[in-house]
């Protein structure tokens, strides 16, 4: 009864049975308020020598095993809902206003005196307090000999590092953990008036005869001066010399109130990113990267560098969907076409050409997906009635379908299927469309949401690491496709 259930963190185990066309879900609860970490033992190596081929160990920030731990202010647990959306509308802005960029081709001008000389403008850091987007980091090495680093990976931007000298030296030690190119023997500066300070920045606007200088901003809003350098990159057994990368020159560029963080790697399709580099260094049937994302705070994932193609080809269930390569905003992020989506086997009512075009961006720095508002409204109406028995809940932010499931052993939710342009089609589990809570009430008892909601701007859709979650995603860029292959993740 609900009167017994106590104020406990929910767990949300998986039985699954058809029934009727939905698929039952079973509650139990445990009590890991009192849980201690998992000692180092239980920790996979992070080093990035670490002798497993190409995978490295990928945790997410507040795991106990995460590197970021070595700060020192970092916190163990579950993040709660409102961080969660936090990041994700930071997230959101950011595409917005890339988007908008891209729309007028305009780009933030560059002062064209050396990055010694410019100040970042003073722009007010809208998470003082409250973590940035960057969710999952690994250990990855600089220089030669290797300097080991803690860094987060997207699929949206040029490759970045904090680097000695920092801009203020304020004291406070973030400084220490910064890059220090004069310890490195292979460290290179790359000329403003090269064809490699404009392949990467797409600009010119540096100091003829300098450093290829810009100014950098990323998904948090934060402004840093930067230098575009090389040296060698070292992820577990693979080694870049001469890989590509924005060294900044900024105390507590990614720094935040959970941990530190010196850097991000690119793996989107630029021109420089890792992925290329990976494409360029490994024959031919070899993705770019895959990575399993950790299912929680608690679980552990991996990034693979160039895994062969052939590893999946004789697994069950590997969905093959074609990149789309046309989209005009960003065009070396990854897209696929999604084109319909059914609830309990009927096709959601909105125009085909709704889905149309410049593709579905599948994007590794927001938790929940985005649809556009017609086709997100379709969705959430669909799904509402499919659930119509279980008491609703308030909204939580842009989480407008939720349910309190207070005293109710299992539920019945509705089969959720992606149908994409090849004709593919992607079963989705409870666990990347469905969230639990109980942070959102004063009460302990258990809360799910619909984990999609609207994106304001018409024909943009993306698809969250919740979406992705259980599944390994392989980015295979030469063969011009995506692969979702299911029960390569452990879940726990």
């Amino acid at each position: 009864m609900a009167s017994a259930m106590p104020l406990v963190l929910l767990l949300l185990c998986l039985l699954v049975t058809d029934t009727h066309g939905s698929r039952r879900v079973l509650f139990r609860s445990t009590d890991d308020s009192g849980s201690s970490p998992p000692s180092n033992a239980a920790c996979p190596s992070m080093a990035s020598g670490h002798s497993n081929g190409n995978k490295l160990p990928l945790v997410h920030r507040l795991n106990p095993c995460s590197p970021l731990k070595s700060s020192g202010i970092r916190k163990h647990g579950k993040a709660a809902l409102a961080e969660i959306l936090h990041r994700d509308s930071l997230r959101m802005r950011y595409l917005s206003e890339f988007k908008a960029a891209a729309a007028t081709t305009t780009a933030p001008a560059l002062s064209p005196t050396s990055a010694s000389n410019r100040t970042a403008p003073a722009t007010p850091n809208v998470i003082s307090s409250l973590p940035g987007v960057f969710t999952y980091t690994a250990l990855a090495g600089y220089g030669t000999p290797a300097q080991q680093f803690p860094v987060y990976f997207d699929v949206s931007g040029m490759s970045n590092l904090q680097c000695k000298p920092c801009s203020s030296g304020s004291g406070d030690g973030t400084c220490d953990r910064a890059f220090d190119p004069s310890r490195s023997s292979t460290f290179g500066t790359i000329p403003c008036g090269s064809p490699d300070c404009a392949v990467e920045l797409q600009t010119s606007s540096c100091a003829s005869g300098g450093s290829c200088t810009f100014m950098f901003r990323n998904s948090t809003f934060l402004y840093a001066n930067g230098t575009v350098v090389t040296d060698t990159l070292t992820l577990s057994s693979a080694i870049f010399e001469d890989f590509f990368f924005g060294c900044l020159q900024a105390d507590n560029q990614f720094f935040f109130d959970d941990g530190t963080a010196v850097g991000n790697v690119d793996l989107s399709r630029r021109h420089h990113s890792l992925a290329t580099r990976a494409l360029l260094s490994s024959p031919s049937g070899t993705a770019a990267f895959s990575y399993c994302l950790p299912a929680d705070t608690d679980t552990h994932g991996f990034l693979t560098i160039a895994p062969a193609m052939s590893d999946y080809s004789s697994l069950a269930g590997v969905k093959y969907l074609p990149l789309v390569t046309n989209n005009p905003t960003a065009p070396d992020w990854y897209y696929v076409d999604l084109v319909a989506i059914t609830i309990d086997g009927k096709d959601l009512p909105f125009p085909p050409n709704e889905f149309s075009g410049n593709g579905t961006f599948i994007d590794n720095l927001s938790s929940f997906s985005y649809l556009s508002p017609p086709i997100y409204a379709a969705l959430r109406d669909k799904f509402r009635r499919a659930m119509a028995k279980y008491q609703p809940a308030p909204a939580f932010s842009d989480l407008d379908t939720c349910y309190n499931f207070t005293g109710i052993n299992y539920i019945e939710l509705p089969e959720i299927m992606l149908k994409f342009g090849n004709g593919e089609t992607m079963d989705l589990d409870d666990r990347q469309f469905m969230y639990f809570f109980r942070d959102h009430l004063d009460d302990g008892f258990p809360f799910g949401c619909l984990a999609f909601a609207a994106y304001p701007t018409y024909g943009y859709n993306w698809l969250g690491t919740q979406m992705q979650r259980t599944k390994e995603i392989v980015f295979d860029v030469r063969g011009g496709q995506v692969a979702f292959v299911p029960s390569r993740c452990g879940l726990r």
